[in-house]
């Protein structure tokens, strides 16, 4: 299952549970299972919903638009620790339930420097309440089970040896090499490198022998392993 932290002004207000094959929506209206009660909130104003592995969101035509990491979407796939803005309120995605709370909280201290009047209809520009962002790489697991894997100017492995970044284990490994590929950073990009075993790399469903370039959403399957290569902004800590 998924959570979702729903805070205002600071304060964790609620949790609230998202199991697999469930869809919740968010909006001012009492019917929906997260009520925001705030006239910047439309009365049904945007849904998410946990299809396998993957948790997705998406505004319902909402009037004042719905953010994820500051980005106004239509349509997302949310990421661990996330940031969804909704008027005035922010829900923090939880993908593996290992958020602390205290510790959400303290996040979110440091970064409102200034309390908001929550009879306020207006929304409030992102850069005042969460003036410093930091931008990043990482590998989300579509499956393998694991938590997402940032990247950096080091290099990535996939394989069954020891010192893999991301193992594959059980019968998988039988086929792997040691390891099966690398992402490296090359100036502002990624590089994915198939290095030896039986097991070819495959981006986009394509099969992959030479290096190749990877963009962002592209996904990248390699034995049980199925992840994507995102960008994500998020409040500096």
């Amino acid at each position: 299952m998924a959570r979702l932290i729903l805070t205002f002004n600071n304060n964790i207000l609620g949790t609230h549970m998202i199991s697999p094959g469930q869809q919740i929506t968010i909006g001012r209206h009492p019917n929906n299972p997260i009520v925001i009660d705030n006239l910047a909130v439309s009365a049904h104003h945007a849904a998410v919903r946990l299809d396998g592995q993957k948790l997705i969101l998406t505004d319902l035509g909402s009037r004042n638009g719905t953010l994820v990491n500051n980005d106004r979407v239509t349509e997302s796939h949310l990421a661990h620790q996330d940031w969804i803005t909704i008027g005035k309120h922010i829900l923090i995605v939880d993908l593996h339930e290992t958020l602390s709370l205290e510790g959400t909280a303290d996040q979110l201290m440091a970064h409102s420097p200034a309390p908001m009047d929550a009879d306020q209809t207006m929304v409030i520009e992102q850069e005042e309440t969460q003036p410093q962002w930091l931008g990043f790489d990482y590998l989300s697991f579509i499956s393998g089970g694991r938590e997402d894997y940032e990247l950096s100017d080091q290099p990535v492995t996939i394989g069954k040896n020891r010192e893999a970044d991301i193992k594959i284990t059980g019968f998988w490994s039988l086929l792997a090499g040691e390891p099966s590929l690398a992402i490296t950073k090359k100036h502002e990009g990624y590089i994915l490198e198939y290095k030896g075993g039986m097991l070819k790399p495959k981006i986009n469903d394509e099969t992959v022998t030479a290096p190749t370039k990877l963009n962002h959403e592209d996904t990248i399957k390699i034995g049980p392993i199925e992840l994507q290569i995102r960008f994500v902004r998020r409040p500096t800590r």
